[in-house]
């Protein structure tokens, strides 16, 4: 696959919110893939910036560039919209910030000469803008062929990594729009996709996720309830479907609820922690979370700053 006319073409999405700032990097390392057969479809979901302005602009430069233009709808509208007006057989996700390097496609797409699998990923660089630093995450948590087991208990892949076959993702109903699964929706498509094919992986960082800010747990909370609930609906799929997993549900909840807890502590969040080790333990009963919990809602935050500080039990 060394030319456009003998390359599947691979459709690129990109939903679009008040993204003004970061989109010509992003749009710059999409446009420079070393694979040369793409459409890249940009929505913008009703932004309030100049995001709108730039995109026609930039749309008249490129012709593999469409733009198409929604009220705000949230993420997983935006890019199942987006996927209905692709011509692909592939569809590849960005999101507004994140970067991809050049030869990602031209690594991903051959992957999918085996007609089992029906998702390539890659590793992905965290970029911290704020710290102005990059951090290589291992490949140890990265798994191919069928992955539904590993990935119900983890996501193990960023959204900007990964490339699918279109077929499979109309079968599945593409991303489930409830904004309750907002920062989830990407990995609840996943699980639906594992269901149905495997996965491969290219071993290599082929994509820079980008974190702005400085306090990324801000939003922490919201991502430990859209993990419980993505779980939740994916019983209920398994159920419609008649399909039989051993799943152990409840563990799965537990360790979600004590890596959120632990992140709460560590962020100060001392009462939230409390609550979610409370809940741990209703999950899978625990002497040592329930009572963990239990002092982080009733003792001053002050007390437990300094015992933080002394690198007490809290964080470990």
């Amino acid at each position: 696959m060394n030319n456009k006319q003998t390359q599947p073409l691979v459709s690129i999405i990109i939903p679009v919110y008040n993204g003004e700032r970061y989109l010509p990097k992003t749009i710059a390392s999409i446009v420079e893939q070393h694979y040369e057969n793409i459409e890249l479809i940009l929505v913008n979901d009703g932004s309030s910036d100049g995001s709108a302005t730039l995109l026609e602009a930039i749309g008249k430069q490129d012709p593999r560039i469409r733009v198409f233009h929604q009220e705000n709808a949230g993420v997983g509208a935006a890019r199942n919209f987006a996927v209905s007006k692709a011509h692909g057989d592939f569809i590849a996700f960005c999101d507004q910030d994140d970067l991809w390097h050049p030869q990602k496609l031209s690594q991903q797409v051959p992957l999918f000469e085996n007609p089992k699998v029906g998702l390539v990923y890659c590793g992905a660089l965290s970029e911290y803008t704020e710290r102005q630093s990059v951090h290589t995450p291992s490949f140890e948590n990265k798994h191919r062929g069928d992955v539904f087991e590993h990935l119900v208990r983890l996501n193990m892949l960023t959204c900007c990594t990964s490339v699918i076959r279109k077929s499979l993702f109309d079968y599945v109903g593409g991303f489930d729009d409830d904004k309750a699964l907002m920062g989830v929706d990407d990995w609840h498509l996943w699980l639906k996709i594992s269901l149905f094919s495997e996965f491969d992986f290219v071993p290599e960082h082929l994509a820079t996720h980008v974190f702005h800010g400085t306090n990324f747990s801000q939003n922490d909370f919201a991502m430990y309830k859209a993990e419980l609930i993505c779980l939740e609906k994916i019983q209920q799929y398994l159920d419609e479907l008649k399909l039989q997993k051993n799943i152990p549900w409840n563990k799965i909840k537990f360790a979600s609820s004590i890596r959120y807890g632990k992140s709460f502590v560590y962020s100060g969040l001392y009462n939230l922690a409390g609550d979610t080790f409370i809940q741990a333990d209703k999950w899978v009963p625990s002497a040592k979370y329930r009572w963990m919990g239990r002092l982080l809602k009733i003792l001053p935050d002050a007390l437990l700053k300094l015992g933080q500080q002394s690198r007490r039990l809290l964080t470990r």
